[in-house]
């Protein structure tokens, strides 16, 4: 692995923990130097901001979205996300390079800072109390970044015996880890969750830090893509209890960040840092991505007209039905792209619930039916109430599947929904014009896997390529 050297070390630790180059390595001599940066309360609450600010939350929406049938590159595009647009991705790729580095950063800060938090002198029982939740906070980040890494690099999530990502629990000196079976990577991220929600006070309700219902509502979009739809069902519905949905003059808000209506976690963003929006479109107005002209037909041809989402789906202000531009993350004439990422909403829990339900081993098609409904009902503008009925399994997920991407367009989720869905993408003839031929891929394509970065298979000589990528 490649050194940190000392100076790095002591740059990156007065940032308060912002990310490294290096994911897993501390070099022995600088040991001390850790330890002496982390001496009381106030570089505790330093260290653990700086390890949520280290959290990118855009990156994953980039993925998804570029590489989905969601975008459609605009003729101003100067070459951005282009290469995992048009499905040219390799192991050198800058973006799978990029995901791997940040969440294995925040997995080393995390360490980092837990390696000291028990040494840490405290006075009052608020000091206690404090330090208490910042640990909990640090296996919730650690168990997310886990969980995000295995969903990118791993090929079926299903498999237990199918090879995951590096569980990396400490920090290491000079470790080349390798890579561990899904059901292992599974059965840490779900310790360290349940670590973190027996640690958390309930009363604890900052939604820009892990909260217990964050956490809950982690612990069900795991258990979802674990397959263990028991646990999808009841952790999402305690997060339904617990929460509720935006109504649909608070829907629109949640996206110019003047509401968090339904926000159960997000990653707060001020001035001077990353603007998710400029995903899609540059500060100075060029448009690197439109919506796509699928998306756009999906939302028209389904009866979405009267659904609140679209009017935050698509930027309504300046629609062009040749053009359409993504309306999520507009930020303000300030700050252009500039919001919070959401990474977990109430709407979100209503449909792991449904998925669970109809692939449960013994499915509940009418509680399915429902929980759609009850979406469908509170984003209608008129109120008119839903009614929705599932004759078999087949149509059920395919509905599931339609209000997830209504629900979490341009969120995150759209690659992995098609990937655990066993869906192709496809583009229409307009959308993959100047996609260089990507204009379909398989569900079996070893593209729906990342490759493992290549520096990573340069330094570590115990890691495993993906297959496809001809490492």
């Amino acid at each position: 692995m490649k050194n940190i050297f000392k100076f790095l070390l002591i740059f990156c630790v007065s940032l308060a923990f912002v990310a490294c180059e290096d994911a897993y390595n501390v070099d022995p001599g600088d040991e001390i130097l850790e330890e002496n940066a982390i001496t009381n309360v106030d570089d505790v609450q330093r260290a653990i901001n700086g390890i949520y600010a280290s959290i990118s939350g855009s990156n994953i929406v980039s993925w998804s979205s570029r590489i989905s049938d969601d975008l459609r590159l605009s003729p101003e595009n100067r070459g951005q996300g282009v290469t995992v647009h048009t499905w040219n991705v390799v192991s050198g790729t800058v973006e799978v390079e990029a995901l791997w580095d940040n969440m294995y950063n925040v997995i080393s800060s995390v360490n980092r800072l837990l390696s000291v938090i028990d040494d840490i002198p405290t006075v009052t029982p608020e000091d206690e109390a404090f330090i208490t939740r910042v640990k909990a906070e640090c296996y919730a980040v650690r168990a997310m970044s886990h969980f995000d890494l295995l969903r990118l690099f791993s090929t079926d999530l299903l498999d237990e015996a199918a090879l995951g990502v590096p569980i990396v629990d400490a920090v290491t000196v000079y470790g080349q880890p390798s890579r561990d079976t899904v059901g292992d990577v599974f059965e840490f991220i779900n310790n360290d969750l349940n670590m973190a929600y027996t640690m958390l006070d309930p009363s604890y309700t900052d939604n820009t830090r892990f909260t217990q219902l964050a956490v809950r509502a982690l612990q069900a979009r795991v258990a979802l893509y674990s397959g263990d739809y028991d646990n999808a069902i009841d952790y999402s519905t305690d997060v339904i209890q617990a929460s509720s949905l935006a109504t649909v003059e608070e829907y629109p808000a949640i996206w110019t960040d003047a509401s968090d209506a339904e926000v159960l976690f997000k990653l707060a963003r001020t001035t001077g840092d990353g603007a998710i929006g400029t995903i899609f479109r540059d500060t100075n107005g060029d448009t690197f991505f439109n919506m796509s002209n699928e998306m756009l037909d999906f939302i028209f041809n389904n009866g979405w007209t009267n659904d609140i989402r679209t009017f935050s789906l698509i930027d309504v202000d300046n629609f062009d039905p040749e053009a359409p531009l993504v309306g999520k993350y507009l930020g303000t004439s300030a700050n252009y792209g500039l919001n919070d990422v959401k990474l977990f909403r109430t709407s979100e829990q209503y449909l792991i619930r449904a998925e669970a339900y109809v692939r449960s081993d013994n499915p509940q098609l009418g509680l399915a039916a429902d929980d759609i409904a009850t979406i469908k009902t509170v984003r209608n503008v008129n109120g008119t109430p839903a009614i929705v009925n599932f004759s078999n399994e087949s149509i059920a997920l395919e509905s599931i599947l339609n209000e997830r991407r209504m629900e979490l367009g341009y969120e995150g989720h759209r690659f992995f929904d098609l990937k655990r869905f066993g869906q192709d993408i496809t583009r229409t003839p307009e959308d993959c014009a100047l996609a260089s031929g990507a204009c379909e891929l398989s569900n079996s394509s070893y593209i729906f896997t990342l490759p493992i970065p290549q520096s990573e298979l340069f330094a570590n000589d115990n890691m495993v390529p993906n297959p496809g990528y001809g490492n």
